[in-house]
């Protein structure tokens, strides 16, 4: 079963006005509490770039319910939700973006992929499954 997590109006920060560079390379995009249980893109090396790559954040924090839910459809594991969850996001090449996950019960981190297309997300690979074909689903 597929679990709409990330789509809480109140802590998604959609807004290219209210989007933040802090701790120098990230960018707050959902924060549950004050305190924990944020997901930011890391512009980590892109730092210079903010204004200019704000549009593709916000693509980002508009979709990340949906990446989530792409991913959860991939793996085909019911408890996808349970023992993963959004470490991170990185920007790569122009319209990749990068899910960082890890696991909340065992110490793993693994990367999902996905390329856009307009407003199409294309889901480009999953932790070492690389290339994956477009009719995957």
């Amino acid at each position: 079963m597929i679990h709409e997590r990330y789509n809480e109006k109140a802590y998604l920060i959609a807004d290219a006005d209210e989007l933040k560079l802090s701790n120098e390379t990230e960018v707050v995009i959902y924060r549950e509490t004050r305190w924990c249980d944020e997901i930011a893109v890391d512009l980590e090396g892109q730092e210079d770039r903010f204004e200019e790559l704000k549009p593709l954040i916000v693509f980002a924090a508009e979709n990340l319910c949906k990446m989530d839910c792409i991913a959860q459809k991939y793996d085909k594991d019911d408890k996808f939700y349970e023992n993963y969850a959004v470490a991170y996001i990185c920007l790569d090449i122009p319209d990749r973006i990068i899910l960082t996950y890890y696991g909340t019960d065992v110490n793993t981190e693994f990367d999902v992929v996905f390329e856009r297309k307009g407003d199409e997300l294309i889901l480009k690979s999953f932790g070492t499954t690389k290339d994956i074909s477009p009719d995957w689903t």
